[in-house]
């Protein structure tokens, strides 16, 4: 596995042994990618937004967003031998400050806020906010079984309840997840509002908001794959 752009571009992260993740494919991540850039008026790039990765595996889609950008990942993965991977991924890349490991189930753990960013490292328009910093992007990457027919598992309809009602998740926050490409399109995500899909192969990336005002706000993704 290796992270494809940005401060890293080209270094080769280590995937855990056996068949606990699923590590996302090239195109798959560039694909996704080059949609967040665009949504987020960072072609190519990532703002220095707080990200939540959830389910997080190798941890390949925090990384490639810290890499194109973003100043803090929190990563939660419950399986110890996947998250000791990802934090000697961590130790070799030689981030610490950026990036934070919580073993546990990423379903019903709590999780922290994010830390305040430093002077100018925060993005403009909350640079100068009295507001506890919030996390802007989250990565719900569960296993497919998890997001099987048109009703998730109730362990997942939970997670989705919180991050459409913490207030820890930005109002205009953007969560991306995935699933195995199913005739019916997936399950219902509902509360949180689909804003984009995309199929590639034998597996579908959904965007989504907190709500139906903040999926408003999301520009189009453009000329993005």
């Amino acid at each position: 596995m290796r992270i494809i752009a940005g401060t890293w571009r080209g270094r080769t992260i280590q995937a855990p042994p056996g068949r606990n993740t699923r590590p996302i494919l090239d195109r798959a991540k560039t694909v996704l990618f080059d949609i967040l850039g665009n949504r987020l008026a960072e072609p190519g790039r990532l703002p220095p937004l707080a990200v939540l990765d959830l389910f997080s595996g190798s941890g390949a889609l925090g990384l490639e967003a810290l890499s194109r950008g973003a100043r803090f990942c929190l990563f939660i993965e419950q399986n110890r031998e996947s998250a000791d991977v990802l934090r000697k991924n961590l130790d070799v890349l030689r981030i610490v400050r950026e990036a934070h490991v919580i073993q546990a189930n990423a379903s019903t753990c709590d999780w922290p806020a994010p830390p305040k960013p430093l002077p100018g490292e925060g993005r403009k328009e909350r640079s100068e906010d009295d507001r506890p910093p919030e996390y802007e992007l989250v990565f719900m990457d569960p296993p497919y079984r998890l997001l099987m027919g048109t009703r998730p598992d109730s362990l997942i309809r939970n997670l989705l309840r919180r991050l459409a009602t913490s207030p820890l998740i930005a109002p205009s926050a953007l969560i991306v997840t995935r699933h195995e490409r199913q005739p019916s399109g997936g399950p219902d995500l509902s509360p949180l509002v689909e804003i984009d899909r995309r199929d590639i192969g034998t597996m579908t990336l959904r965007f989504l908001a907190v709500n139906v005002s903040a999926a408003a706000s999301h520009p189009s993704a453009g000329g993005a794959p």
